[in-house]
C-alpha cells in the first residue's frame, strides 16, 4: 500500500486507523482531518521494519486523535504545527522516528497527554520549552535520543511526571535545577549518559523516587 484516497475523508463514522508495517505508502491525503471520530492512528510499526519512505504527515490531523502512533517512521521529518490542535491527545509514541530533529512548541498545547515516547529518535537535539504545560503527563520516554543536549527548565512544570526514562542520552551533560518539582518522580533513569556531570542538589525534593539509575556515568 502507497497511498490512500483523498474520499477517506467522507468515513465520518471512522474510529480507528492501522497501517502498521506498511513499508512503501509515501503519504496521506489531507483529507484525513476530515475524520471527525477518528481517535486512533497507528502508521509505521513495532516489530517489523516500520516505514522507510513517509516523509510527511497532512498539515491538519483529526482533533479527535487520543492515540496517535508513528513509531518507525524512519524518515519522517517533522511533525505539522497543527499537532497542537489535538487537545484530546493522551498517547504519542514516536520511537525510532531517525530524522526527527525538533519537535514544534505547538506540541505543548497537547495538555491532555499522558504518555510521550521518542526513545531512539537519535537526530533529535533538543525539547521545546512548551512541554512545561504538559500538566497530565506522567511517562516521558527518550531513551537513547543521542543527540540531545539538554532538558528544558520548564519540565519542572510538570508536576505529573512519575517517570523519565534519559537512558544513553549521550550528549546530556546536566539537569535544570528545577527538576526537584518533580514531586510526584518515582523512576528517574541516566544510566550511559556518558556525559553527565552532575546531578542538582534539588533531586533531594523528590521524595516519591523510587527508583534511581546512574550506571556507566563515567562523566
Amino acid at each position: 500500500l502507497k497511498s490512500l484516497p483523498s474520499s477517506i475523508g467522507l468515513l465520518n463514522q471512522l474510529r480507528e486507523v492501522d497501517m502498521s508495517e506498511c513499508e512503501n505508502l509515501t503519504h496521506l491525503p489531507e483529507s484525513f482531518g476530515d475524520l471527525k471520530s477518528l481517535k486512533k492512528l497507528t502508521i509505521g510499526g513495532s516489530s517489523g521494519t516500520g516505514n522507510k519512505v513517509l516523509t510527511s504527515l497532512p498539515n491538519t490531523l483529526p482533533s479527535s486523535l487520543e492515540y496517535l502512533n508513528l513509531d518507525k517512521c524512519k524518515v519522517l521529518e517533522k511533525l505539522p504545527e497543527s499537532i497542537g490542535d489535538l487537545g484530546c491527545l493522551t498517547e504519542l509514541h514516536m520511537r525510532e522516528c531517525k530524522a526527527i530533529t525538533e519537535l514544534p512548541s505547538s506540541i505543548g498545547n497537547c495538555t491532555r497527554l499522558v504518555t510521550a515516547s521518542f526513545s531512539k529518535c537519535v537526530s533529535l537535539t533538543n525539547l521545546p520549552d512548551s512541554i512545561g504545560n504538559w500538566c497530565d503527563i506522567e511517562d516521558i520516554i527518550l531513551t537513547k535520543c543521542k543527540r540531545l543536549e539538554e532538558v528544558p527548565e520548564s519540565i519542572g512544570k510538570c508536576s505529573s511526571i512519575a517517570l523519565l526514562d534519559l537512558r544513553g542520552c549521550k550528549r546530556l551533560s546536566s539537569l535544570p535545577d528545577f527538576f526537584g518539582e518533580l514531586k510526584n518522580l518515582r523512576i528517574l533513569d541516566l544510566s550511559d549518559c556518558k556525559n553527565l556531570l552532575a546531578v542538582p542538589d534539588s533531586i533531594g525534593n523528590l521524595t516519591r523516587l523510587q527508583q534511581f539509575h546512574t550506571k556507566n556515568c563515567p562523566g
